[in-house]
């Protein structure tokens, strides 16, 4: 499974985030699931699951109960994803905030323009694509 398709599901996003805190056994991660989004134990039991099969967590045996924690690469392996986007983000194409070619269409405050609307910039008001009292 990929890293967001793990993710996707928040009660696994949510078990992701407790066990980054540390250790936690079964029964703790199972009362959080259930009572932060009102599943029962069988659907907690199931994500614990798909995390365990997929790589991301450690299961360890201690007498009745099984511990989890997280695995040592799976940090590492969220922060790459969003270095990758981040790389993308900078290398977008386009404009920026300080470019944005629809500066010109916002209507300055007290200008003869803001009362009328769009009208006195040349879009027209009656186009669906644009909604009236939009501010971008």
């Amino acid at each position: 499974m990929h890293l967001y398709e793990i993710l996707a599901e928040p009660i696994r996003r949510r078990i992701v985030e407790v066990l980054a805190s540390g250790e936690h056994n079964a029964g703790t991660l199972e009362q959080v699931a259930c009572c932060e989004f009102g599943v029962g134990r069988s659907a907690a039991q199931h994500h614990l699951r798909i995390l365990k099969l997929n790589g991301w967590v450690d299961v360890r045996p201690e007498l009745a109960e099984r511990w989890y924690r997280l695995e040592d690469d799976v940090v590492p392996q969220i922060e790459a994803e969003a270095e990758h986007f981040r790389e993308r983000w900078d290398q977008r194409i386009g404009w920026n905030e300080k470019t944005d070619p629809l500066q010109r269409w916002k209507p300055r405050v007290g200008s003869p323009a803001s009362r009328r609307g769009r009208r006195g910039y040349g879009i027209d008001p009656d186009d669906p694509w644009i909604r009236m009292g939009e501010t971008n």
